[in-house]
């Protein structure tokens, strides 16, 4: 079950935190990979360290905020691989302000990402799909909970609005575009991971909060996530389509 063996995933946003962990998780099963991201540098860590595996990837710098950029990728993925299996899009933007101080135009360059460019590299990518494939973006518990404040230390930035209404967006374009894609026999799913910090391990206080919130009493770890993608995008969820996986320790189930 689960093999991936000739598939191609387009996985954007690879050389982040959970995209690191997804591209690992489809290697292992066999996925030949596309890594696009507009870290350069973190794409050559995480390539050396997946060829080190023996995976078959190759790496992109993309800014997908950028339609242009995007087509670009599509052009080169078309002359190259000619099609996409899997596309994951775990690229997001958001702001440390609260409320009263986020500008509007940081709240429209937040949609920009997490809305419109995720929009964006579906159509875009889509054309290049066939049946069975599978897209996958990612939501977060905060696309359907709101963030509560008494989980934040004092000092320690609330979620902020931006993101968590991009995610809600993500939600709904999961639902709108499985229904779209669903006579192509193309899958569209989403994944919403709740706690999963990796830049805030010095602030004890907060995980205390962010631990007593999940009903297995911790926060999720890194190699957590890969799962739940892989369960995605294999042939195995094959009549699974519109629907947020949520991957939360339950949290949002309360």
């Amino acid at each position: 079950m689960f093999d991936l063996k000739g598939k191609l995933a387009l996985v954007v946003g690879a050389a982040g935190y959970l995209g690191s962990d997804v591209c690992r998780g489809f290697a292992e099963c066999g996925a030949e990979i596309i890594a696009a991201d507009w870290n350069q540098q973190g794409l050559e860590v995480l390539a050396e360290t997946l060829k080190a595996q023996g995976a078959a990837v190759r790496c992109e710098c993309l800014d997908c905020a950028d339609p242009a950029q995007t087509a670009g990728l599509m052009d080169s993925v078309k002359n190259t691989e000619g099609a996409i299996d899997v596309l994951v899009n775990a690229v997001y933007y958001r702001t440390s302000k609260g409320v009263d101080e986020l500008a509007e135009e940081e709240f429209t360059k937040a949609n920009k990402v997490n809305i419109t460019a995720a929009f964006s590299l579906l159509q875009q990518a889509s054309q290049l799909m066939g049946p069975g494939a599978s897209v996958i973006l990612f939501s977060s518990m905060y696309g359907s909970i709101a963030p509560n404040p008494g989980d934040y230390p004092e000092g320690t930035a609330v979620n902020p609005i931006e993101y968590g209404a991009g995610k809600a967006g993500v939600n709904q374009l999961v639902r709108y575009a499985a229904a779209w894609l669903g006579s192509r026999q193309i899958r569209v799913n989403a994944i919403a991971p709740g706690a999963f910090p990796w830049n805030v391990t010095d602030n004890e206080e907060f995980l205390r909060r962010l631990r007593a919130k999940s009903m297995l009493g911790r926060v999720g770890r890194q190699h957590e996530i890969s799962g739940a993608a892989v369960f995605l995008a294999s042939d195995e969820a094959s009549f699974v389509t519109g629907q947020v996986l949520s991957v939360d320790g339950g949290v949002s189930a309360w």
